[in-house]
C-alpha cells in the first residue's frame, strides 16, 4: 500500500508492505527472503523541482530526501519526505 500526501512544498509518501502482498510480473517482492527487525533512517539527495527541465543544472539543484522506517518479521513500513524534490509516480 502506497499513499502520497502533499502539504505545501513538503511531499510525504507512506509505504506499507507485508509478506503476503500480491506478487505480479511488474514487481517481484524479494524483500522478505531474509528476516530483519529494527528501526532505520536513510538520507539521500534527489533532484529538485526547480529548473527540472535543464539537466545541466541538476547538480546545483539538489534536495534532501529523508526516510524513516521499521522492519518487522512479516511487514515493513516507512515514510519518505522531502521539501522541493521532484518525484516520479511509477505504477
Amino acid at each position: 500500500m502506497v499513499r502520497r500526501l502533499k502539504i505545501g512544498k513538503i511531499k510525504l509518501t507512506f509505504v506499507f508492505r507485508h509478506k503476503w502482498d500480491r506478487k505480479d510480473e511488474l514487481r517481484y517482492n524479494s524483500e522478505f527472503r531474509d528476516y530483519r527487525i529494527g528501526l532505520w533512517f536513510k538520507k539521500s539527495r534527489i533532484v529538485g523541482s526547480k529548473n527540472f527541465n535543464k539537466p545541466k543544472e541538476w547538480g546545483n539543484n539538489l534536495a534532501n530526501d529523508y526516510m524513516i522506517g521499521v522492519n518487522l518479521i512479516i511487514c515493513k513500513a516507512w515514510v519518505s519526505f522531502n521539501r522541493g524534490g521532484k518525484s516520479l509516480n511509477v505504477l
